[in-house]
């Protein structure tokens, strides 16, 4: 295994160490949290996605602002949805 994935195995592990049953995790920014799945290449992040996906539903259900923050975060949660 090389580094890059021994560090990243890492930080998905601390991760999920710091859930804190909300589907949200202490510690971290939610949106920011979710932003750094989307660049995780492959399956090694589906806990953490399936783990947030109830708040992202929820996210995607409520009425849209229309700004480019809201925008951003509702193409943020229907990619790792979309992945899951």
């Amino acid at each position: 295994m090389s580094r890059k994935e021994e560090r990243l195995r890492g930080g998905l592990i601390y991760l999920k160490e710091h859930r804190d049953g909300k589907g949200r995790w202490r510690r971290f920014p939610f949106y920011y949290t979710l932003l750094a799945l989307t660049e995780i290449p492959g399956r090694q992040s589906d806990d953490e996605i399936r783990y947030a996906a109830p708040g992202l539903e929820r996210m995607l259900k409520r009425k849209e602002r229309g700004d480019r923050y809201d925008r951003r975060r509702r193409a943020v949660a229907e990619t790792l949805l979309g992945r899951v």
